[in-house]
């Protein structure tokens, strides 16, 4: 009962870390005689506020500190910094700023993607947490059932090849994210059309990345599910922890 009160909620996830970010972004950055136009340095302030502050407040709450958090902190606050260092004082922004926030969006999935690569030899390796999750899977009951029918070596084959299935979603991801915000940050020449194309990037980021990688996921775990049926002859009922 107390888990499910720590689960974070995932609207409330894509509400605070992106929706907020991007009405920040394309809305207060603007300079105008508006009340909410609060210009572009503010705009950015408030933008890369809202998911640390979440990111923090939501640790402190459930004192749940993992790589994966950290990994969005610490990109939260790197398109601070690259902010801070491609903004000149008359108002343009330096000709490398596409390039810089392209290596940034395209870091994050790439060294997730690593990251899970290595962790296949370690005792939690990642896959654990993405798809093979003891909150959903009766691991156990799967590797007995597995080595009684004489079928774990082929099990941990076939763990390995999720894993590389996985993280090869995090690779195309990376190379999307980077071409992305190429394209969408290349005419920012000011402070305000950057902070625009940055709500852009991230918009369309969920839109044009994000949905097909949602399918991908979603077919490695119907294809997981299916395997560990044909591998230990198990139902869903009897190898999924009951609800």
């Amino acid at each position: 009962m107390n888990r499910k009160k720590e689960e974070e909620n995932p609207l409330t996830n894509i509400f605070v870390n992106v929706l907020l970010p991007i009405i920040s972004l394309s809305q207060l950055s603007k300079s105008s005689d508006k009340v909410w136009h609060l210009g572009p340095e503010y705009g950015m302030t408030v933008a890369v506020a809202f998911p640390l502050i979440y990111g923090i407040w939501f640790f402190l709450k459930t004192k749940k500190f993992n790589f994966y958090s950290i990994l969005g902190i610490i990109s939260v606050l790197l398109t601070g910094f690259i902010t801070i260092h491609v903004w000149n004082d008359d108002g343009s922004v330096k000709d490398n700023a596409a390039l810089l926030f392209a290596i940034k969006e395209a870091a994050t999935p790439l060294i997730l993607g690593a990251v899970m690569l290595y962790s296949h030899r370690t005792k939690k390796p990642l896959i654990e947490i993405f798809l093979l999750n003891p909150d959903l899977f009766d691991i156990p009951k799967i590797e007995k059932t597995a080595k009684e029918k004489g079928n774990f070596q082929e099990y941990s084959s076939f763990r390995l090849k999720l894993t590389l299935m996985f993280a090869g979603s995090f690779l195309l991801s990376s190379l999307m994210n980077f071409f992305l915000a190429m394209f969408l940050l290349d005419g920012a020449k000011d402070k305000e059309s950057y902070n625009l194309a940055v709500g852009k990037v991230m918009g369309y980021g969920y839109l044009v990345i994000g949905i097909p990688l949602m399918a991908i996921m979603i077919g490695c775990f119907l294809y997981l599910m299916k395997r560990i049926g044909s591998l230990t002859g198990l139902t869903k009922e009897e190898y999924m922890i009951p609800k």
